[in-house]
């Protein structure tokens, strides 16, 4: 009874006409803002995705962001990186806060999710995301929302994903030929 009580309390606060606004013409190019969500639990998996935005801001993207979600109840008042934990998300799995407001907000052109499974809180952020177009692994309800689904590796290796969505969004990008 309570944990349908909690998917209903969680879904309510989803909101159609924003999913409404996507627009219909939807291109990857160009690109110039990008943002990353992912599990930032790990020291290992933030080495990654912060060697990923850097390869990417050197590629001539003007913006990288990202959102880190960190698995503890620990204060995140030191790190300097944008990050939430358990103890920004409420009790039926709606994360909150400033640094997540202002992802959700923000108009990327792309999104990355470098998740392993779609947690509340992520699908929350993916849902009300003002990101064009949003590439992400093949975890329960990505076709729901995402544009461009890669496969998710075995060894659920976040570099062998991100080599994933490199590729997968080469193959649907337009190349110029200038």
């Amino acid at each position: 009874m309570l944990k349908s009580l909690r998917k209903w309390m969680f879904y309510r606060s989803f909101n159609l006409a924003d999913q409404a606004k996507k627009p219909a013409n939807i291109q990857v190019n160009p690109m110039r803002s990008v943002c990353i969500l992912f599990d930032g639990s790990e020291e290992e998996q933030r080495k990654r995705v912060h060697q990923f935005k850097k390869m990417m801001s050197q590629e001539g993207r003007s913006e990288v962001k990202s959102l880190a979600f960190v698995n503890n109840r620990l204060p995140l008042d030191n790190v300097d990186y944008a990050a939430y934990n358990l103890k920004d998300i409420n009790w039926y799995g709606i994360p909150s806060g400033e640094r997540v407001q202002t992802f959700i907000k923000y108009d990327f052109d792309l999104m990355i999710v470098l998740c392993k499974k779609m947690l509340p809180h992520y699908e929350y952020i993916i849902a009300h995301s003002g990101a064009h177009f949003k590439v992400g692994p093949d975890i329960t309800r990505a076709e729901k929302y995402f544009d461009l689904i890669v496969d998710l590796p075995k060894s659920m290796d976040t570099g062998l994903l991100i080599n994933n969505i490199i590729q997968a969004v080469n193959l649907v990008a337009v190349k110029n030929k200038t």
